[in-house]
């Protein structure tokens, strides 16, 4: 009489198992979607650019000691790319940005990219720079003065400026699919 009640009882206590393990896993996507969706509100709260505007003023100083404005880039098309070298998402787009973006378009004197280390000094970029062996400009922003103008956090954040001086393209983070609407954008404000 045991046997039979154990063999008739397994099966429940599996189908309670597995039904426990089904409205837990239910349970943890709909939180990693409530996540992600708080995720994107914050992102979007602490942007304080949006597309369609004219890009902030500001200053700025590459590594090759080239003083550079907002108002000085003024008639190219400019990528703004703002990361820092201890954030893993950063590290991941520089490859891109190096081989995509700066070996497409680093030639044409129609345009311009610059990564702005976000709380990173000269010395850094300059040593970053030289020991990865990228091309293409840095320049520091110690005290996120310049990062300040356009969002208060979340790395890598790329902009584009179309040659009139208006953002036509804003993104926070790094995928190949969002980077490939990038270089769309980018090839379209360039004419390609």
């Amino acid at each position: 009489m045991k046997r039979i009640f154990i063999f008739i009882l397994i099966p429940f206590i599996w189908v309670a198992c597995t039904q426990n393990q089904n409205n837990q896993e239910k349970q943890g996507n709909k939180e990693d979607k409530q996540s992600q969706k708080e995720v994107e509100a914050d992102i979007k709260a602490s942007t304080r650019i949006r597309e369609g505007q004219k890009v902030p003023e500001f200053t700025f100083t590459t590594t090759d000691g080239k003083e550079l404005t907002t108002e000085s880039l003024r008639g190219k098309v400019v990528l703004y790319n703002f990361f820092a070298t201890w954030c893993p998402s950063c590290m991941k787009e520089m490859p891109a940005l190096q081989n995509q973006v700066w070996q497409k378009y680093g030639n044409n004197e129609d345009f311009f990219m610059v990564s702005i280390g976000r709380e990173q000094n000269m010395k850094k970029m300059e040593t970053f720079k030289k020991d990865k062996g990228y091309d293409f400009h840095f320049a520091p922003d110690t005290g996120r003065v310049i990062y300040g103008r356009f969002a208060e956090k979340y790395i890598p954040r790329n902009v584009v400026v179309n040659k009139e001086g208006t953002i036509v393209y804003q993104n926070t983070g790094y995928t190949e699919e969002e980077f490939q609407n990038m270089m769309d954008v980018i090839d379209e404000e360039m004419g390609d």
